[in-house]
């Protein structure tokens, strides 16, 4: 299980750096004049429409967690400050959900994604 989270982290890593890395190959081809810098430049627009799809994905299912687990707080803890604090939890997971849905349905609306 840990491997499988290992190569979860990586790939999100990759997705959250690959178009910015791309984008410098693609400074580096357009100055020197290569005839694949037009390409570097698409693959790179594809790479971003996946780095918005991801993080909307990413930010809806953490909201639904983090409302989640503060109800689940809420229910489970004793002290009432630790119950009030959890339930601060709740509306964050749920702004979060919202704008994960937020950025998928503009993605949707946009471009078709690769």
């Amino acid at each position: 299980m840990d491997s499988l989270i290992d190569v979860f982290v990586w790939l999100l890593i990759g997705i959250a750096i690959g178009p910015l890395l791309l984008l410098g190959l693609y400074a580096i081809a357009s100055y020197f004049g290569l005839g694949i810098a037009d390409r570097i430049l698409a693959l790179t627009g594809r790479f971003l429409a996946l780095q918005w799809f991801s993080g909307g994905v990413l930010n809806a299912v953490g909201g639904i967690a983090l409302a989640a687990l503060g109800v689940w707080a809420v229910l489970h803890f004793d002290p009432l400050l630790h119950r009030l604090l959890a339930a601060l939890l709740v509306p964050f997971g749920l702004w979060r959900t919202y704008l994960g849905v937020a950025v998928l349905r503009a993605i949707s609306k946009t471009e078709d994604l690769p």
